[in-house]
């Protein structure tokens, strides 16, 4: 059996091929529909990954993408794939449900995600039971790459950015206001602007004021909202995505200082979601 299996997130999209016990990865942009239309997803599959595939059969296709929260959202993404494998058996899911199933298989834990957003819930094995709202990079989104973004821009206009960063920043990236305010009005998938930003803060993560800044974002993360699921400390708590697994040290830290267990951080989810599906990954 050809199974298809997606992991979409508002910057990227990492397909997998999985065929007997033969696997195969590829990458197209995030598809996310809160920012894409069918067509556009339809053009961008059909461009960058169908090619790829051989004409290869595809029977089943498992779709796990940021902003596939049911309904309409779920149709575009399900209407595009069906036209372009009008015989797979297409399933959509929230990458919640992705990154629960990830980080713990068919066990219960609470499972979160700190990439260009954030989110969390809990999971008992087989569904999501409790889930607090991330609220999107404007409202909420603490830890993640998005909120990262929005303080440090934020902080260099307010004139608190030590002169040591201020420079390289100025060096590195575009802080014109112009620019940014160009990117946030105009910009099409604002929340990936924005967090463009953040990779500034991996590469200086030793330095006081972006420690005291990761800190409160990762702080913020674990007392507004795991703390708040039922019975939290009776759960391991475990991460995916590229900021968590980034700092997982300082998470772990933080966690264990709220009586929280700190499992396994998991920058890519790919192979532990082709093991749900039970598929031997080569």
């Amino acid at each position: 059996m050809s199974i298809l299996i997606a992991d979409s997130g508002a910057t990227k999209t990492e397909w997998c091929l999985t065929k007997g016990n033969q696997t195969k990865k590829f990458h197209t942009e995030g598809l996310n529909p809160y920012y894409h239309t069918t067509d556009s997803i339809t053009d961008i599959v059909e461009r960058h990954l169908k090619a790829k595939l051989n004409d290869v059969t595809i029977e089943e296709i498992h779709f796990y993408g940021a902003g596939c929260d049911g309904g309409k959202k779920d149709q575009r993404i399900q209407k595009a794939l069906k036209k372009i494998f009008p015989t797979a058996m297409v399933y959509v899911f929230h990458d919640l449900l992705g990154a629960a199933r990830a980080c713990f298989q068919h066990e219960a834990g609470i499972a979160c995600i700190l990439g260009t957003g954030s989110n969390s819930c809990l999971y008992d094995g087989t569904k999501i039971i409790e889930h607090i709202p991330s609220l999107a990079f404007i409202l909420g989104d603490e830890g993640s790459a998005g909120y990262f973004g929005k303080k440090l821009i934020n902080k260099y206009f307010r004139r608190e950015v030590p002169g040591d960063l201020k420079e390289e920043l100025e060096e590195n990236h575009d802080m014109s206001l112009d620019h940014i305010l160009k990117g946030v009005y105009d910009g099409s998938q604002k929340s990936r602007f924005i967090a463009s930003y953040s990779s500034f803060l991996g590469k200086h993560a030793d330095h006081p004021f972006v420690k005291e800044m990761l800190r409160e974002g990762f702080e913020n993360f674990i007392t507004r909202i795991i703390l708040k699921y039922s019975n939290a400390n009776q759960y391991e708590v475990r991460f995916i995505g590229s900021v968590a697994f980034a700092h997982r040290k300082l998470i772990t830290n933080i966690l264990q200082e709220h009586g929280l267990k700190a499992g396994m951080f998991i920058r890519h989810p790919m192979k532990h979601l082709v093991k749900f599906h039970s598929v031997e990954v080569t």
